[in-house]
């Protein structure tokens, strides 16, 4: 449809036309408009016929349009409209970068995986900004925990693994990046049981402490079977314990299942 075509409908359908008259901010250039006849003026007495006339052969032509459309059949209707919606919905739903950025920088963490001996693994969640000093204390008090479970010092020459979150940079995630995180560990955790074959799995956790904890049959326990045949014991992170040292007695009532069935496979 030209330009005068639709200023011949917006006037019949009394609906007053607008153009701005400088650009504004921000604003997706407007295309150029060659309109050779001015905006409607009053109209002088001499000639408020001929400006009568002309506007009901406008108004006519704009109702004989709308009949037109009435007209039509509304399957042609709907063939003729619903591309068009649909084409809508798909720019409306086609996430941008901005969407892809937001989604990411919500959750990031890094998880170091140590495998003790075949009884038990261990998930340390690393702060994102911490000290070689804090990681020299993190381990001194791993392995302090891991003597007082059980486990002799001949098992603490521990190998480390990370796994960090998100996986990837840059990339759509269907889900939210809880969902998507709490889908990464499992995979991996499925990999490293295939290849370690740990009974317990023992999670120092920060802010996963959550993506275990709703698997939990129950939302509140510490301590509980997962569905891949191992045990899961959720506690506070080391980072923690070594900020707030009375952490620790509640971390050792958490750990209090896992040290009974360290003993028992002893």
């Amino acid at each position: 449809m030209n330009e005068l075509q639709r200023l011949a409908y917006l006037q019949a359908m009394d609906i007053q036309p607008y153009f701005p008259r400088k650009v504004l901010p921000g604003a997706k250039p407007s295309p150029h408009y060659d309109i050779p006849v001015a905006p409607a003026r009053v109209a002088k007495p001499e000639k408020a016929a001929n400006v009568a006339q002309a506007k009901q052969g406008i108004r006519g032509a704009g109702l004989a349009a709308i009949d037109e459309l009435r007209s039509t059949p509304e399957s042609v209707r709907k063939a003729t409209v619903t591309p068009i919606l649909q084409q809508n919905k798909e720019v409306a739903e086609r996430p941008d970068s901005k969407t892809v950025v937001e989604q990411e920088s919500t959750l990031r963490f890094t998880l170091r995986y140590y495998r003790i001996d075949d009884r038990l693994v261990v998930l340390d969640e690393v702060p994102s900004q911490g000290s070689d000093q804090l990681g020299r204390e993190s381990r001194k008090l791993v392995q302090a925990i891991l003597k007082a479970l059980g486990c002799s010092s001949a098992e603490l020459s521990m190998q480390v693994e990370e796994f960090s979150w998100p996986v990837q940079s840059g990339y759509f995630m269907k889900n939210s990046p809880e969902v998507e995180a709490a889908r990464a560990i499992s995979g991996f955790l499925q990999m490293r049981q295939e290849t370690d074959g740990f009974a317990n799995l023992l999670i120092f956790a920060g802010q996963v402490e959550e993506l275990f904890l709703q698997n939990a049959p129950d939302k509140t326990a510490r301590d509980f079977e997962s569905s891949k045949g191992y045990h899961i014991s959720v506690t506070h992170s080391l980072a923690s314990m070594l900020a707030v040292p009375n952490l620790k007695r509640d971390v050792w009532q958490h750990l209090q299942p896992l040290r009974k069935r360290i003993d028992g496979s002893s």
